[in-house]
């Protein structure tokens, strides 16, 4: 028996390129034992992090880690081929109900001051690969559960000529730093997830100026695991919120201001926005020759407080008790934003929890 000493890492990338190994994150790859798997980050492989906390390592378990490497990241960052877990294979993904997201941060307390690392664990980034071979984070998306965001289906469908989604990120904050810290705490480094399928509503218009049915979903290629910084929001599942009369009340966009021709920070910003009536909101918009419906809320309309903070596709959350959940997917608003009078219209989620149910696998 014996103990593998130091960390993982530097015993990856001794020899890494030497073996042969050409993967890159999030391809395919079968381990040791013939298993299929995703050649991930060691940190996110669950089964090869079980093994690395054990007390005591057999030499065959050993051998297993180290026949695990797979490839390295441009900056030769190592990956390791990490088995779909049997429990995961081919079992139907789920909508999460409280007390299992949604979780409630904000008013979380440390060393004096409000934590922001953790805030809207469920905001996530598309990461697109342009025409010209650069790549960039352009909409955001929502976090479901293990497998699903929820995003804006002009995401997809309404982007440049020659763009193309290749991943998700998970878990970020600053987009500058490799990890972020924040007064001496720090989150865990972003996860990139590899993406399995893409399903656009299929309704959607991207020619339609009134943006119905402006929602997606994008699948990863395996699970993400939640930790503090990686946290799937509620949906409005249940009858009682999916019914419920916002209006008037407070919510909150929650990203990095990022559109497909636009951003504004690198780190994560956030702002509350009241609610507001859809009929007078649909009065704004009608003489823009827009007419809104039911599967659409609106929101802002405060000078310099909008979606300006928010992304394309992502997040309009509500907190109801201790729990958040999705009410909206930032959608379309004038062309200046946080514009005093013209508040922001969403994709309402309560109007479409079956769509979304329907189509996870």
């Amino acid at each position: 028996m014996q103990r593998i000493s130091g960390l993982f890492v530097p015993i990856v990338l001794l020899g890494l390129t030497s073996l042969g190994y050409a993967l890159n994150e999030n391809d395919p790859c079968t381990n040791p034992h013939r298993q299929a798997g995703r050649c991930i980050y060691f940190r996110e492989c669950q089964p090869l992090l079980d093994i690395y906390s054990k007390t005591f390592i057999t030499p065959e378990e050993s051998r297993f880690v180290d026949q695990s490497r797979c490839g390295q990241t441009a900056d030769r960052k190592p990956l390791v081929c990490c088995a779909v877990s049997p429990n995961n294979a081919g079992s139907r993904s789920s909508l999460l109900k409280p007390p299992n997201c949604g979780k409630d941060l904000t008013n979380r307390i440390v060393g004096g001051q409000a934590t922001l690392l953790d805030e809207f664990p469920w905001t996530a980034l598309i990461e697109y690969r342009k025409a010209n071979g650069l790549t960039g984070y352009h909409c955001g998306a929502s976090l479901i559960n293990s497998r699903y965001v929820v995003t804006a289906a002009h995401c997809i469908k309404a982007i440049p000529r020659g763009w193309e989604v290749i991943g998700v990120r998970v878990g970020e904050w600053d987009l500058n730093s490799e990890r972020d810290c924040y007064d001496d705490d720090c989150a865990d480094v972003p996860v990139n997830m590899g993406v399995e399928k893409i399903i656009v509503h299929e309704n959607y218009d991207p020619n339609n100026k009134a943006q119905y049915n402006d929602i997606a979903l994008i699948q990863f290629t395996r699970d993400v695991h939640t930790t503090s910084f990686i946290d799937p929001i509620c949906l409005p599942v249940d009858n009682d919120y999916r019914t419920r009369n916002n209006v008037g009340t407070k919510g909150w966009a929650a990203g990095w201001g990022r559109t497909e021709t636009a951003s504004a920070s690198n780190v994560k910003l956030k702002v509350e926005l009241e609610l507001q009536d859809l009929a007078s909101c649909a009065n704004i918009y009608r003489p823009s020759g827009i007419t809104l419906r039911d599967t659409q809320i609106c929101a802002g309309g405060v000078r310099g407080q909008d979606t300006c903070s928010g992304d394309s596709g992502g997040p309009l959350t509500k907190l109801i008790g201790s729990r958040n959940f999705l009410y909206g997917i930032v959608s379309f608003g004038p062309n200046k934003c946080g514009t005093k009078g013209v508040p922001g219209v969403y994709t309402n989620v309560a109007k479409y929890v079956d769509w979304i149910d329907n189509n996870l696998e």
